[in-house]
Order: C-alpha cells, then sequence, then structure tokens
C-alpha cells in the first residue's frame, strides 16, 4: 500500500505519549537495530486520519503495511539518530514546528469543543443560511432534446435551408420517416448525427441563444420550426422538460449543517488567535527584533 506523505512524516515524528494498555510492550518485530512493539503500532495506527482509520482496522494486510512501515521508519530514525542528525538545527527545528502545530491544533479543537458541545443542534442556523442563500440552490429548466443540423453548402442561402428544413418536418410529420432517422441521413452535425440527433439532458443556459429561445415555448413531444443560430439551421425535437425549481432544505440539509458548523468553528479559532495576539500583556522587544531584522542570522554557519 502506497503511503501519503502526510501519514509518512507523522510516523516520523511518533507521539511519547499514547493510551498504555497491558500488552504495549510486547514486541512484534524483533530487529537487528530496534525492535517494535505493539504499543508502537497502535499510536502509529492513531495519527492515521480517523475516517481512514476505521476502514483501514478491519482490514488486516492494511494494518500489516502500517506496520511495515512503521518498523523501516523506526529503523531509518535511530539511523539518524546515530549520526547524531537529530541534532541538525534544520531538522531539529522542523521537529520542533510539528510538535508546537500540532499541540496548537489539538488546543484549539478542545476549545472548539468546550464552547459548541458534543450535541450542537446547527439545524436551525442552517434552515436560516438556506433562507438566506435560497438563491444557490435554485435548479434551472432541464430540457431533453434532440436537433437536425442543416449548414449552407453550394451557396446555399438561409430560405433554401429553411424550405429543406421544412420537408424533412413534414415527412416526420407523416410518419414517412422518424425524427432519429432524419437526423442520422441529414443532420451536419458530427457529434450528434449518428446518435439520432440527441442532445442528452441539458441545464438551460448551455445552448445559444435563439436555440434556447424556442425550446421555452415549445412542450414536450414538439417539433420547432427552422431555427437559425450561427452553427446554420437547426429543426428540434423537444422529448422532455424540468421546470426550474429550489432545492428542498431536506435534501441540502446535510451540506448546510457542515457549513455551518465549519463556520462556527472558525469563528471561534479566529477569535482565540487574535485574543493571543493582541494580549496587552504580551511585550515584543522592538530592539532586538530590530537587531535581528537588520541582520537576521539563521545558523552558526552561512
Amino acid at each position: 500500500m502506497r503511503m501519503s506523505s502526510k501519514i509518512v512524516f507523522a510516523l516520523m515524528i511518533l507521539p511519547g505519549l499514547a493510551l498504555s494498555l497491558d500488552n504495549d510492550d510486547k514486541v512484534l518485530i524483533h530487529g537487528p537495530e530496534v525492535d517494535l512493539t505493539l504499543g508502537e503500532l497502535r499510536q502509529a495506527l492513531l495519527t492515521v486520519p480517523e475516517d481512514m482509520r476505521k476502514a483501514m482496522l478491519v482490514q488486516p494486510k492494511k494494518i500489516r503495511d502500517i506496520m511495515d512501515t512503521t518498523y523501516m521508519v523506526k529503523v531509518a530514525a535511530e539511523r539518524a539518530k546515530q549520526k547524531g542528525l537529530d541534532k541538525d538545527p534544520v531538522v531539529a527545528a522542523k521537529i520542533w514546528n510539528y510538535t508546537q502545530n500540532l499541540l496548537a491544533g489539538a488546543e484549539i479543537k478542545d476549545v472548539q469543543k468546550k464552547l459548541i458541545g458534543e450535541d450542537a443542534d446547527y439545524e436551525a442556523a442552517a434552515r436560516e443560511l438556506y433562507l438566506m442563500e435560497k438563491d444557490k440552490y435554485r435548479k434551472p429548466v432541464e430540457y431533453e432534446a434532440s436537433h437536425i443540423l442543416l449548414t449552407a453548402e453550394n451557396g446555399e442561402d438561409d430560405e433554401t435551408l429553411r424550405a429543406r428544413l421544412k420537408q424533412i418536418r413534414a415527412e416526420i410529420e407523416q410518419g414517412k420517416i422518424t425524427f432519429a432517422e432524419a437526423a442520422e441521413k441529414y443532420s451536419k452535425d458530427p457529434t450528434t448525427a449518428s446518435k439520432g440527433g440527441y442532445l442528452k439532458r441539458f441545464e438551460e443556459g448551455r445552448m445559444v441563444k435563439p436555440f434556447e429561445e424556442a425550446l421555452k415555448v415549445m412542450k414536450p413531444g414538439d417539433i420547432s420550426q427552422p431555427v437559425k443560430t450561427s452553427y446554420g439551421m437547426h429543426l428540434i425535437w423537444l422529448q422532455d422538460k424540468v421546470p426550474a425549481s429550489v432545492r428542498p432544505f431536506e435534501e441540502v440539509k446535510a451540506e448546510l449543517i457542515k457549513k455551518v458548523k465549519a463556520k462556527a468553528e472558525n469563528d471561534i479559532k479566529v477569535d482565540y488567535w487574535l485574543k493571543v495576539k493582541n494580549d496587552p500583556a504580551a511585550k515584543v522587544d522592538e530592539a532586538l527584533f530590530e537587531s535581528f531584522v537588520a541582520k537576521p542570522v539563521l545558523l552558526d554557519k552561512p
């Protein structure tokens, strides 16, 4: 199994604290350089995102993949320590930065959980948002149609094309030929001719204006009079029309609840960081900062 870079990085910096179980110290892999314990495998699995973890825990092969990956990472990490690479300023800085961000994220989630609560009901807020943003959930008219396209050849003018289409229309209405057969025989649209002129289902706004203007006044089953567009002259058969509508609240409820929940959590996060940043008790040594900015040295050696 290919591991994502985020998961591999998480495995490289396994947390030192985890829930301890009776058999955590039992060795899963005895290696020449390091051992891997059952507790370490449990820690590795806890670093996998929860939605992926649930599916993973019922698939022994995936658990084995995590075990093997964790062991390999631990071997490499031990070799790095033996070389003193953990003391490298950049590596040490990245470990420090990862730890700080991980703990800060945990702190934010804890504050959000306490302020919002486990059983927060977002439905009322979701309904309010639905009413405010109702236009976003409007579904335009949908059409299902076929067409026959004629284009000018050998100097033909619009009247000639219009007359030919009227003749084709008359033959269709008289039952001499079906619309699909006529499209295959006469249409110059290379994409749809072999499919009987079928355009599939499409929303209002997808076709050129004259084509859609014709559709607006048609009823399912109607065949239009010739319609001129920039592509040529069309005969349109409207098979179905679904009126414009608004998606009901119940259909978008889960999406809206997710949205208002995310906003509530983000508002708490923004407020938290602003309070930390603007805390009057936090004083910047401006002189020290300015001297550093004037000559920012990050390492002892350039």
